[in-house]
């Protein structure tokens, strides 16, 4: 049977990139309004965020995508670093 990841253990892989993108949990916190007490929590799978503050994550990560792409698209791309593999 194929194990479905639940919404808090989504939420905090998805938290984990945003800290990078945003270089640190402090930066991740101050972005999203909230204490990094709470994001170490999010991130560690305990419990899922509210949605307010999963949707300004998700700014972060399209964010991002859009930066890369653009980067892509320039030929100005950079080698793939191994952390940023799915």
């Amino acid at each position: 049977m194929e194990h479905k990841p639940r919404w808090a253990e989504m939420c905090a892989q998805i938290l984990r990139q945003c800290e990078v993108v945003r270089g640190g949990r402090e930066s991740l916190a101050e972005f999203l309004g909230v204490h990094p007490t709470q994001v170490a929590i999010w991130t560690s799978g305990k419990s899922g965020p509210p949605r307010a503050v999963f949707e300004k994550a998700m700014e972060i990560i399209l964010a991002e995508h859009d930066r890369r792409e653009a980067l892509e698209q320039s030929g100005r791309m950079p080698r793939r670093r191994r952390s940023d593999s799915a």
